[in-house]
C-alpha cells in the first residue's frame, strides 16, 4: 500500500505539469477522541500524547480535490514486545470551498479509512495479534497556502465503524473523532 501511494503521489506530481492542477504533499500528525475535543484537549493530546505520525497527498483541480492519508504509531508494552497501530483515511474526495488558489483554504471532504493494530513481536503474541476497523468519515478543516507552504488542520468523524466483514479479525476500538495538522509543500496550481 504505500510503495502504489508514492507512484500515485508521483504520478499527481507529473500530471500537475500538465495540467492547471495543485498536488499537495503533507507531514501529518493525528490522534482520535472518543467524544468531541476540545481545542485546548486537542493540542494537549498532538503534543503530550504518542499521536498517529505520517504523511497526505492531495490533487485539486480548482474547488475538487482527491486524497488520502496514512499515519502510524509504533510502540512497545514490555522490553521486546512491539506493536503497530495505524490510522488511515485511504481515501477520500474534498470540495474547498475558496479553490485552489486562496491563500485561506476551508474545506470538506468525506471518504473511506481504515485504521487498526498488529503484534510485531518477538514470536508468539500476547493475545490477538491483529485488529483492523473500517470506516466512512466526513472532515472539515482550514488550511494556509504560503506561496507553496501549507499548514492547516482538520477535525475528522467517523460516520460508523465495523470490523471486516466474514472474516474473525476483531474490530479496533478508534474513536469517532481524529484531529490532524499537517504541514508540506504545494506544487502547481499558481
Amino acid at each position: 500500500m504505500k510503495a502504489a501511494a508514492i507512484v500515485l503521489a508521483l504520478s499527481c506530481l507529473a500530471f500537475s505539469a500538465f495540467a492547471d492542477a495543485r498536488v499537495d504533499l503533507t507531514a501529518v500528525i493525528g490522534k482520535d477522541f472518543i467524544a468531541s475535543p476540545s481545542l485546548d484537549q486537542a493540542a494537549q493530546a498532538l503534543e503530550a500524547e504518542l499521536p498517529f505520525v505520517g504523511f497526505g497527498w492531495e490533487v485539486l483541480l480548482g474547488h475538487v480535490g482527491l486524497g488520502g492519508s496514512y499515519a502510524v504509531d509504533f510502540h512497545k508494552d514490555a522490553p521486546s514486545s512491539w506493536w503497530l497501530d495505524w490510522e488511515g483515511q485511504a481515501i477520500y474526495a474534498s470540495y474547498h470551498i475558496l479553490g485552489s488558489r486562496s491563500f485561506i483554504d476551508p474545506f470538506v471532504d468525506a471518504g473511506l479509512g481504515c485504521a487498526g493494530r498488529i503484534y510485531l513481536g518477538p514470536s508468539g503474541s500476547p493475545g490477538e495479534s491483529l485488529a483492523l476497523t473500517i470506516y466512512p468519515f466526513v472532515s472539515a478543516g482550514a488550511a494556509l497556502e504560503l506561496n507553496g507552504l501549507r499548514v492547516g488542520a482538520k477535525l475528522s468523524y467517523a460516520l460508523s465503524q465495523s470490523a471486516i466483514p466474514v472474516t474473525d479479525i476483531p474490530e479496533y476500538p478508534l474513536g469517532r473523532f481524529q484531529v490532524s495538522a499537517f504541514a508540506g509543500i504545494s506544487i502547481g496550481g499558481r
